[in-house]
């Protein structure tokens, strides 16, 4: 039986010279209606059909492009389609007895009568403890109980306090000791900023932080300090899995801290330049991620019939590019986007992963297989692209092991199938305008604030400035400030020595030959506002006092101040109308009777704005005074005596 295929359709443009002319002539009464001869003698005419005829011509040949002559295109311009990507997915375990499982390790669930799969990214052993307590010593804040927190959803707590300094520490309790411990921190991140992203660049690895981790041993007075074999937060930095191994000595015991006897692991701030204070989310003991698909590892084999372009089908589908080990008899083949870089004795190969085929080459772009050759695919790896991003709750086995619970208490993410060419073209558009080059001072500032796997909430470059020396010609000197996610804090947000270092690797791979660059936090000003006000008789005083003192806070604010609310401009001076302004806008101020300013470090010119000392600073809120007219107060009380 014949079955009839249709040939596709494809959304030309294939209008002829004589429509584009016709469309073209109907058009001139609309645009220039003195023009009134349309004969061919007339030269307008005799243009019109030239072009037409360009036009018919440049559709011609435009439409004799295809998918292929883009996708070439963008690999010349050094751009290509994102392959297809697998969801990535993190997995509890629970199990009465220690149970090792290998990176590789398949699990499987089931999605809508059908089974999907996902492989373990990393060993894990299941310990079989339980996490009693979370204690947090702030040391000068006091000691906090935050197991309730840890086990409620959307709850928060500070891992080291919101003032973070030398000697804070965690405290974890668990139920009985064990030779190995793993768990995952998830740091809460929903009020910040998405770190920095810059092109394909990988993020920067740095540290402002040093943290000393300790068990309690078996005398039940001594610590004894344990390094952890994998610290994937990088000292609290962001989520990541901690593991212990060779846990020798742990044993229960009972701390001042807490009236429970635990097993208890410390984690102990030596040095600190967090640029805000950690917050954990969750703990989870026992969760490691999964990576969706499945390896294949059964050997597939074919002979080579010595034609060109040979072509072979595997028995599993869709295929992930670069995961597939090939050989031409007992020689590895290598895999290509194409073969417009191969000789004819490369033994490469080209993957269409969808339809899971591969094929060779034609002995001038490619090495042929020669007639009767062995062929063999022994390992390669199948994933489902988007449709591995499942949701939450799933359970999960484990094909022959028995006696173990498996949860996903999030759902998987960043699966995503091949980018078509027409989102690779647009994608490309869109990074031309990306600057890649430290030219401009926005160009500074840009790169900076983009820095990779960095949360910088502002950047201002100061051209031919030194940090040290004032002016000086050819250097460039960035002053940047970390994000944070506090509205009232201590100590501003001043970026560590290793933030610093990473903004300046940054910059310096895209700076001109011979910029002196140099990178520094802002210098901060103390400012204080003492304000008097009169309040309309509708609103309580102490209301007002609360939403005034909110309101300068607010404004005050090196990240979330100013007039558009992204930071006080680096630089600028602060001025009493400004002040006046914002505080006008507070509900029940009727008016402002005094408003002065002081500053450390800075001057007052002769209307008492605040000048601020160099081109570096910014502010930040110091403890402001806001209190309501006396004579105000005094005749509303007498009012309210008297019945009025």
């Amino acid at each position: 039986m014949l079955i009839k295929k249709e040939l596709p359709k494809p959304n030309l443009d294939d209008r002829t010279f004589a429509q584009l002319a016709d469309e073209a002539v109907k058009l001139i009464p609309g645009i220039a209606p003195e023009w009134t001869d349309h004969n061919l003698s007339d030269p307008g005419i005799m243009l019109i059909e030239l072009f037409a005829w360009l036009s018919e011509t440049s559709l011609y040949r435009l439409n004799l492009i295809t998918d292929r002559h883009r996708l070439k295109y963008l690999r010349i311009l050094g751009s290509d389609r994102l392959p297809q990507m697998p969801a990535r997915i993190d997995l509890t375990f629970d199990s009465v007895k220690a149970t090792p499982l290998k990176k590789g390790q398949g699990i499987i669930t089931e999605v809508s009568g059908s089974e999907i799969c996902f492989e373990l990214e990393e060993d894990i052993i299941v310990a079989p403890v339980k996490l009693l307590k979370i204690i947090v010593d702030e040391m000068t804040g006091g000691i906090h109980d935050r197991t309730r927190m840890n086990a409620q959803a959307d709850q928060f707590f500070a891992v080291f306090g919101l003032n973070v300094q030398k000697d804070c520490a965690l405290y974890l309790g668990f139920d009985k000791p064990s030779d190995t411990l793993s768990f995952t921190c998830y740091l809460y991140e929903k009020d910040l900023i998405p770190p920095g992203k810059h092109g394909n660049e990988p993020e920067y690895d740095f540290r402002n932080a040093s943290l000393r981790w300790e068990i309690m041993t078996g005398d039940g007075v001594s610590w004894e300090t344990v390094t952890p074999a994998i610290d994937a937060t990088k000292d609290c930095q962001n989520s990541g899995r901690i593991v212990f191994e060779n846990l020798n000595g742990w044993s229960p015991s009972k701390l001042y801290i807490s009236e429970e006897t635990c097993c208890w692991l410390r984690c102990t701030v030596s040095d600190s330049a967090f640029e805000y204070p950690p917050r954990i989310e969750k703990i989870r003991l026992n969760t490691v991620s999964a990576a969706q698909g499945k390896t294949i590892l059964d050997v597939e084999e074919w002979t080579g019939d010595g034609l060109p372009y040979q072509k072979y089908s595997l028995k599993h589908k869709p295929v992930m590019n670069q995961s597939l080990a090939v050989s031409v008899d007992g020689n590895t083949a290598g895999e290509r986007p194409d073969f417009d870089g191969s000789g004819p004795q490369d033994n490469h190969f080209i993957l269409n992963c969808r339809d899971g085929e591969i094929m060779f080459g034609d002995g001038m772009r490619g090495k042929t297989p020669a007639p009767g050759s062995s062929i063999k695919v022994t390992c390669y790896r199948i994933c489902n692209g988007a449709e591995g991003n499942i949701g939450q709750g799933y359970v999960w086995m484990i094909n022959g092991i028995e006696d173990i619970k498996i949860i996903n208490h999030k759902s998987a993410s960043g699966g995503s199938d091949p980018e078509t060419v027409e989102d690779a073209a647009a994608r490309f558009m869109q990074d031309l305008r990306v600057p890649y080059s430290a030219v401009t001072s926005s160009d500074f500032e840009y790169l900076a604030v983009n820095t990779p796997g960095l949360r910088i909430a502002k950047a201002r470059a100061l051209p031919n400035y030194h940090p040290r020396e004032g002016e000086l010609k050819g250097s460039v000197t960035v002053v940047v400030i970390p994000f944070t996610p506090l509205e009232f804090f201590e100590t501003p947000p001043y970026p560590s020595q290793g933030f610093r270092h990473a903004v300046c690797r940054h910059i310096d791979r895209h700076r001109l030959l011979g910029t002196d660059l140099h990178i520094t936090g802002p210098r901060y000003v103390k400012v204080t506002v003492s304000l008097v006000v009169d309040v309309t008789e509708s609103f309580p005083g102490k209301d007002i006092i609360a939403e005034a003192t909110k309101t300068l806070n607010r404004y005050l604010h090196p990240v979330l101040g100013g007039h558009d609310h992204k930071g006080w401009p680096i630089g600028r001076n602060v001025y009493r109308s400004e002040l006046y302004e914002e505080l006008e806008q507070v509900e029940g101020i009727a008016c402002i009777t005094r408003l002065s300013l002081q500053g450390e470090p800075a001057s007052q010119d002769s209307d008492g704005n605040l000048i601020l000392p160099s081109s570096t600073a910014t502010v930040y809120s110091g403890k402001h005074t806001v209190s309501i007219n006396k004579t105000q107060e005094e005749c509303r009380k007498k009012n309210k005596d008297a019945g009025h």
